[in-house]
C-alpha cells in the first residue's frame, strides 16, 4: 500500500512535520539554562555546541543535495532524520562538555543539514508551478517546529532531568520521523525524464563560475545579516535599549510571525515574481532598521523586531525558488547547498558584529549597518534582475539555434 502514488499536498504536509522535528534544534536557548544548573559548563563554551550545529549545516546540505538530484531524496530524509535524532538521544548521556559538542553538534547538525535539504528541496521538485509557496510552507515547519519542541521539552523537564529530556526528545522524534516517511516519495532523479529540462539548467560547477551565483550569494548574505540581528540579540536589544523589563514575549512573537511570513511571502513571489517581492522585503527590513533606530519605547521595538521577524522569511522562503530560476530545477539540490553558504556566512557574523558594536546598551549602530547594507541588497536585485533576464534571453536564444 505504501507504494502506491501520492498526492503531491500530502507529501507538503509530510515534510511540515519532519521541518516541526528539525526545528527543534533552535530550541537550545532554552536547553542552555538547564544543562548550566546541571553541569556548571562556562555558557560561553557550552554556546559553541549550537555554533558547532548551525556551522557544519552546509557540509551535509551539499551531500544531501546530490543524493536529491540523483533521486535519493527521501534516503536523504530519512538518514538526515535518524541522525538528528541520534544526536539527541545520545546527548541524554553526556556528562562531559566535548561529547555534548560531539552529539548535539556535530551529529545533531550533520543530520539536520541532510533531512532540511532533502525536505526542501525534495517537495519544491513536485511544485514547479508554486515552487515559493511550496519553499515557504515547508520553512514555516521550522518555526512553528521551535515552539512545539520548547513546549514539549518543557513538559520532559516538568518530570525529569534535563539530559533525560534530551533523550526522549530524541525518541519523539525518531517516532515522528518513522512515521511521517511512509508518506513521502523521492523525486525523480535529474537525467530519468521526470523533471522538464530547462535552458538555465547549470550544475554546480558551472554555477559557481557565473557572475550571476555571487551576486545572488551576498544579496542572501546581507539578508541573513540582518535579519539575524533580531533573531540573534532580540532579548538584549529589547532590555538593553528600549528598556523591556523581559525579552521573552518578543522571542515567540518574532518565531510566529516569522513562520507565518513564509507562507505569506511564498505565495505572494509566485505572483509577483521573486525579484519584485525580494526588493520589497529588503526595502521594509530597511524601514524597520530606521524604526529602531529613530524610536524609542515598547511599541516602537515590537513593531520593528516582529515586523523584521516577519519580513525577513521572506528571504528563505524567496532564495530557493531564485536559485532553480536563475540555474534549472535538475541541479536544485546541490546548487542550493552552495547557495545556502550564504546564509551560513550572514549567520555566523551577524551575532558576533551585534555584540561587538552594539556594546554599551545602544545596537543603533547595527541597525545603520543594516540599513546600509540592505540597501545596497536592493541596488544589486535590481542589477541581477537584468542580467537574470538577459540569461534567460540568451538561453533561450542558443536553444533556438
Amino acid at each position: 500500500m505504501f507504494n502506491r502514488p501520492l498526492n503531491r499536498w500530502v507529501m507538503l504536509a509530510a515534510h511540515v512535520v519532519i521541518n516541526f522535528v528539525l526545528g527543534g534544534v533552535y530550541a537550545f536557548s532554552f536547553f542552555k539554562g538547564p544543562l548550566m544548573a546541571e553541569f556548571h559548563w562556562d555558557p560561553a563554551l557550552l554556546a559553541l555546541a549550537f555554533s558547532l550545529n548551525m556551522g557544519i549545516i552546509p557540509i551535509p546540505m551539499i551531500i544531501g543535495g546530490k543524493m536529491i538530484d540523483q533521486g535519493h531524496g527521501k534516503a536523504a530524509i530519512i538518514i538526515g532524520g535518524i541522525l538528528f535524532s541520534l544526536g539527541f538521544i545520545l546527548s541524554g548521556f553526556v556528562h562531559t562538555l566535548p561529547m555534548l559538542l560531539l552529539t548535539y553538534g556535530l551529529l545533531a547538525g550533520f543530520g539536520s543539514g541532510l533531512a532540511f535539504t532533502g525536505n526542501l528541496n525534495n517537495v519544491m521538485k513536485f511544485f514547479p508551478d508554486r515552487k515559493a509557496l511550496a519553499s515557504g510552507i515547508v520553512l514555516a515547519g521550522v518555526g512553528v517546529g521551535t515552539l512545539l519542541c520548547t513546549e514539549l521539552a518543557k513538559f520532559f523537564l516538568a518530570q525529569m532531568s534535563i539530559t533525560n529530556s534530551l533523550l526522549w526528545l530524541g525518541i519523539v522524534y525518531l517516532g515522528v520521523l518513522f512515521v511521517t516517511q511512509f508518506f513521502i516519495r523521492s523525486a525523480p532523479a535529474k537525467g530519468s525524464g521526470g523533471i522538464p529540462a530547462s535552458p538555465m539548467d547549470q550544475d554546480w560547477r558551472g554555477m559557481l563560475q557565473t557572475v550571476r551565483f555571487w551576486i545572488l550569494f551576498i544579496i542572501l548574505a546581507v539578508g541573513c545579516f540582518a535579519g539575524v540581528v533580531i533573531n540573534s540579540a532580540s532579548v538584549q536589544i529589547g532590555t538593553e535599549q528600549f528598556g523591556l523589563a523581559s525579552g521573552a514575549l518578543v522571542v515567540s512573537l518574532v518565531s510566529i510571525f516569522n513562520s507565518i511570513g513564509r507562507v505569506v511571502w511564498g505565495a505572494v513571489a509566485d505572483r509577483l515574481g521573486n525579484y519584485r517581492t525580494l526588493t520589497v522585503v529588503y526595502l521594509s527590513m530597511a524601514a524597520l532598521m530606521v524604526l529602531l533606530t529613530l524610536g524609542s519605547g515598547a511599541a516602537a521595538f515590537y513593531i520593528g523586531a516582529v515586523g523584521i521577524g516577519f519580513v525577513y522569511a521572506g528571504v528563505l522562503t524567496i532564495f530557493p525558488s531564485l536559485t532553480s530560476q536563475n540555474f534549472g530545477m535538475r541541479n536544485q539540490g546541490m546548487n542550493y547547498g552552495f547557495m545556502y553558504a550564504g546564509f551560513g556566512l550572514g549567520s555566523v557574523i551577524s551575532p558576533y558584529v551585534t555584540s561587538a558594536i552594539g556594546a554599551g546598551g545602544s545596537y543603533s549602530p547595527v541597525f545603520m549597518l543594516a540599513i546600509f547594507l540592505l540597501v545596497g541588497g536592493v541596488v544589486m536585485i535590481q542589477v541581477m534582475q537584468r542580467m537574470g533576464q538577459r540569461a534567460i534571453n540568451q538561453a533561450k536564444g542558443a536553444e533556438v539555434h
